[in-house]
């Protein structure tokens, strides 16, 4: 089989414990594009806070977003294929998030907001400003969520909720209708809410289809529950080291983890 394609989850995936590329992985895909094939980010992440890695690989493809919630073309800021949140969805969350004392992150047309700090944010905001000013993340922290999304202009992405209260979490989750939300764990604490529908692997099958590209001609690469779908959509489904024996069950292929060089060894014998 002739590859076309090499799809990355970032978090757990492409990036190692201390959220970095390891020269082995940058090398790997640079010489696959060298042969044509393309290289495509498929991430939980708001576009916003996959820019600093997708200036580092120098890619020139559009980014899925958010779970599968709307592709992202980064060359003019454009968005398609879009399936946000409504309204109505967004009441609800809000009023679960309050019932379960959970911490909420709200990822609009174009930054990630929050009302109150914890510590992941505090970490998460030291990265974002340690990024080049040209591709560093947006993160605001605002007075009222309701401000933002009662405006009919700005599309909200997902949710991502979080509490150290793991039985909180799968409360909150249990009491969001699968028949109206997508709710898919992006780590052991925090769960990622978008409108139902949306997954990494529906919205890549939309993409190949766009380039006429099949999806066995497809290398994904995933670590977690969210890659599950996509790491089963494509031809070679690759989990990492690292992952649930949940998510390496359902991949064709597991490599060693996140901080070794798993990602280029399999590229090297695959393309």
């Amino acid at each position: 089989m002739a590859f076309k394609v090499v799809a990355f989850d970032l978090d757990g995936t492409l990036l190692n414990s201390q959220g970095q590329i390891l020269a082995s992985s940058k090398q790997a895909i640079a010489q696959v594009r060298t042969k044509g094939v393309k290289v495509v980010l498929v991430t939980g992440r708001h576009h916003t806070a996959v820019k600093p890695y997708y200036h580092e690989l120098q890619l020139d493809t559009p980014i899925v977003c958010c779970n599968g919630t709307y592709i992202y073309h980064p060359e003019d800021d454009r968005v398609e294929l879009a399936n946000p949140l409504t309204q109505a969805h967004c009441d609800k969350v809000i009023e679960m998030a309050q019932r379960y004392n959970l911490h909420l992150l709200m990822y609009s047309r174009d930054a990630m907001n929050f009302q109150q700090l914890n510590p992941h944010m505090e970490k998460f905001i030291q990265w974002a400003n340690s990024c080049p000013e040209n591709v560093r993340p947006n993160i605001r922290q605002i007075a009222d969520f309701h401000s933002i999304y009662q405006d009919p202009k700005t599309p909200i992405w997902k949710f991502v909720i979080s509490s150290p209260n793991r039985q909180d979490m799968e409360s909150a989750v249990q009491n969001l209708p699968v028949s109206e939300f997508s709710c898919e764990w992006s780590w052991i604490d925090r769960v990622d809410i978008a409108n139902n529908g949306n997954s990494k692997g529906d919205k890549l099958i939309q993409l190949l289809a766009q380039w006429q590209i099949s999806p066995q001609e497809v290398i994904a690469f995933g670590d977690n529950h969210n890659d599950s779908s996509m790491l089963t959509a494509v031809g070679y489904g690759v989990a990492m080291g690292n992952a649930e024996a949940e998510v390496k069950a359902q991949a064709k292929f597991v490599t060693s983890d996140n901080n070794s060089d798993g990602i280029a060894e399999t590229l090297a014998r695959l393309i």
